[in-house]
């Protein structure tokens, strides 16, 4: 056979020149990965090592606030047990109550609206209602309310309000404390009027005297005065406001 080509002998040549590179290459790759590969062992026994230490530290942290903790809550549940023995101890004596205040008081006022004449011919008319409520702090006996007028002759008073005579009054729920109601009023411009059926009026509860019609006469100013009375209330509380007209 004969010789090869000049050619083809560089060929070669420069093929095993070309793969003896990549050899040493690789093999240098091989050695750098190697070195980091132990060095990543390292690093990792040393966070481990160090990990270990924290958790240790850590815990006898906890331990030591642990114990400041449990050391704490024996001193309050000594001090608790002490306060619950005094409390046993002040339990054995009787202390005297507070007396209670007794309140016997109302108050009352008028919620009215006035309707004017339209001639000279007309009254003024006044319709309203006169309230009563218990403000104090027992109950009261006997109600009873007196509206007074001023001149005695100026207005007249009028609603569904029995008498003796009648008893009865389309469901009245009030009625003239006296007989002689009429006379009285003649007399001193009163009209004395008490709930139908007497009950106890309770602290905070409210009475009302509703629908009341006051036709007003030919008077220069007329003025009416509400008093309530009980059984705890002899002098009488007068109203809050009153009822005054003037021409």
């Amino acid at each position: 056979m004969g010789k090869k080509p000049p050619n083809e002998h560089i060929q070669l040549q420069q093929k095993l020149i070309y793969y003896r590179a990549e050899i040493a290459k690789y093999e240098q790759q091989i050695k750098t990965l190697e070195t980091e590969l132990q060095k990543e062992k390292l690093r990792n026994e040393f966070l481990v090592e160090k990990l270990h230490e924290t958790q240790s530290v850590h815990v006898e942290t906890y331990e030591k606030q642990i114990a400041q903790l449990e050391q704490q809550l024996l001193s309050y549940e000594v001090a608790l047990e002490e306060a619950e023995r005094q409390i046993q101890q002040l339990k054995k004596w009787k202390v005297p109550e507070e007396k209670k205040q007794t309140i016997m008081n109302v108050q009352a006022f008028f919620a009215y609206s006035v309707i004017l004449p339209e001639t000279s011919e007309e009254e003024t008319l006044v319709i309203g209602d006169f309230f009563v409520q218990n403000i104090g702090t027992e109950p009261l006996q006997n109600i009873v309310v007196c509206l007074r007028v001023r001149p005695m002759t100026a207005a007249e008073l009028s609603g569904k309000i029995a008498t003796y005579s009648t008893k009865e009054v389309d469901d009245a729920e009030w009625i003239f404390a006296y007989e002689n109601w009429r006379e009285r009023m003649k007399a001193d411009g009163e009209y004395w009027i008490k709930p139908f059926q007497q009950k106890p009026l309770f602290p905070n509860e409210q009475l009302r005297l509703a629908n009341l019609h006051i036709r007003f006469k030919n008077a220069p100013s007329v003025v009416i005065d509400g008093f309530v009375y009980g059984n705890e209330l002899p002098n009488g509380v007068p109203s809050l406001n009153r009822i005054i007209l003037n021409k």
